[in-house]
């Protein structure tokens, strides 16, 4: 068995869709208004669910929820590609992103979970982060590795296009780790 591995640098976004259940909503509704603040901003606060003292709910990641995240189309990110433990290919995510290209150098596809037009009701949590954004990789069975092979995701965020998600022959990558810092967060509530 051959491993592809990818690595992810450089600048992520992660959007996060939460709906929470009626009587969950009524009880952080009143926790915000006696703490003279909106549920969206509670989200944000750490502490927030520690004085919940919920054994279910300890941080955001426990809520149930809608994620996409991926790179941004900055200059200081990159996508590595390594197969057999050598380096194939290093590319920058504007190689992705240029639509005027006349012949397109990989298979791309649009893939919006969250659709930006028309936001759903609920809560939105979005970071950007910087680092190494994830790791992943797919053992196969081939000997030689074809570049047309791999199919890129990009979606699309308030005006913000970023790569989703890369797989191989349609097989997912499985994760490895990820080792970033959240440089910026923020949320918002749509009724």
């Amino acid at each position: 068995m051959q491993k592809i591995k990818i690595n992810t640098f450089g600048e992520g976004i992660e959007v996060r869709h939460l709906v929470l259940d009626d009587d969950r909503y009524q009880q952080w509704s009143e926790i915000a208004a006696r703490k003279n603040q909106k549920i969206s901003d509670l989200l944000l606060d750490p502490f927030f669910f520690h004085q919940l003292k919920d054994p279910n709910v300890r941080s955001i990641t426990d809520l149930n929820s809608k994620l996409i995240s991926g790179i941004l189309d900055r200059p200081k990110s990159q996508i590595e590609i390594w197969f057999n433990r050598h380096k194939v290919l290093k590319l920058k995510p504007n190689e992705l992103f240029n639509e005027m290209l006349l012949f397109p150098l990989f298979q791309i596809e649009k893939d919006n979970i969250i659709k930006d037009k028309s936001l759903e009701k609920g809560f939105y949590v979005i970071q950007k982060t910087m680092g190494l954004l994830n790791s992943v990789q797919l053992k196969v069975d081939c000997r030689n590795l074809n570049l047309d092979d791999f199919t890129f995701s990009l979606s699309e965020f308030q005006d913000e296009q970023f790569l989703s998600q890369i797989m191989y022959q349609k097989k997912h990558f499985d994760f490895i780790k990820s080792d970033n810092v959240i440089t910026y967060q923020t949320s918002l509530e749509i009724t």
